[in-house]
């Protein structure tokens, strides 16, 4: 018998709230799931289980916000609002694409450092759900718990490389390297066969204009390296694809490493032996012990 979408609802909320269901959801998260067992519950006391809708904005430039998310299911992109004068050569949109924040990490870093007005625009761009902590909570824990603070700060340093090596990549990069890079970061968040993107969507992830995104899509095709149609695309050779991509792709993986420890990462089963994925926290389905083996298929139009 099909539910309807309020008994959905209601069930959603229902299992947001059951605590056994957060404790086994925490691990979904990897900042929270390799923290030691009383600092994550001392974490998850404060914490509640929101739902992530699509396209909703989470933070805004300039604007307080007094929350911090750790997502468990899909992903957030952090955004650059740009001037009028800045946006002859990137999407309509005015925005250019800095991160992604999936279940590796969290969203609004500037709350760990004690700043409440940010720089970049949050918005969902897979729907899921997300560990909600209020700054003062987290804050008087960070104070309190050395092993939570040096934690998350590393998170602070490993995003900082990130958003230094994103600038190199805009302006070093061709536009198909860069585009394998956003399909590859946004396929190991979602852990997903499918994922859903507009053109539109992926134009200002990448700072450029919408045909220059189909150009470099159709480049793939030709190669055989993707196929796709009415916009449903599929990823016919990853280990290609990964070659193919700019080297900021593993230079990411390797910050993870570097900073928050080989501990909390899982292998990959696309990079090199020694670039494991932070974003491997459950395998795809049908795939036993590998989160990434396999095809994977994106919708895009």
């Amino acid at each position: 018998m099909r539910m309807s979408a309020r008994g959905l609802q209601l069930r959603l909320q229902s299992w947001s709230m059951n605590p056994a269901i957060q404790r086994n959801l925490s691990l979904a998260n990897r900042l929270i799931a390799d923290l030691p067992p009383v600092e994550r519950g001392l974490l998850l006391a404060q914490a509640n289980l929101v739902e992530l809708h699509l396209h909703a904005v989470l933070v805004r430039p300039g604007e307080a916000c007094g929350w911090v998310w750790f997502p468990v299911e899909g992903w957030v992109a952090q955004m650059l609002p740009l001037a009028a004068g800045n946006r002859s050569h990137t999407a309509a949109a005015g925005e250019v694409g800095m991160a992604m924040t999936g279940s590796e990490g969290l969203l609004n870093t500037s709350l760990l450092l004690g700043v409440t007005q940010g720089a970049l625009l949050g918005r969902v761009m897979a729907a899921g759900r997300a560990f909600q902590v209020a700054a003062a909570p987290l804050r008087q824990l960070m104070q309190e718990r050395s092993a939570l603070r040096e934690r998350l700060y590393r998170y602070v340093d490993v995003q900082q490389r990130q958003l230094a090596q994103q600038a190199l990549c805009m302006n070093c990069h061709a536009v198909e390297q860069r585009l394998v890079r956003c399909l590859l970061m946004a396929r190991d968040r979602m852990q997903s066969h499918e994922l859903f993107l507009t053109h539109e969507l992926l134009a200002p992830l990448l700072g450029v204009r919408r045909e220059s995104v189909t150009q470099a899509a159709s480049a793939l095709q030709r190669r055989g390296l993707v196929s796709y149609s009415r916009g449903y695309l599929m990823l016919l050779d990853e280990p290609a694809l990964q070659r193919l991509a700019c080297p900021c792709f593993e230079t990411d993986l390797a910050s993870y490493e570097d900073g928050l420890g080989e501990a909390s990462l899982a292998p990959s089963s696309l990079g090199r032996a020694s670039a494991p994925s932070p974003y491997a926290s459950k395998p795809h389905a049908g795939t036993p012990g590998s989160p990434w083996s396999g095809r994977h298929s994106l919708s895009i139009s």
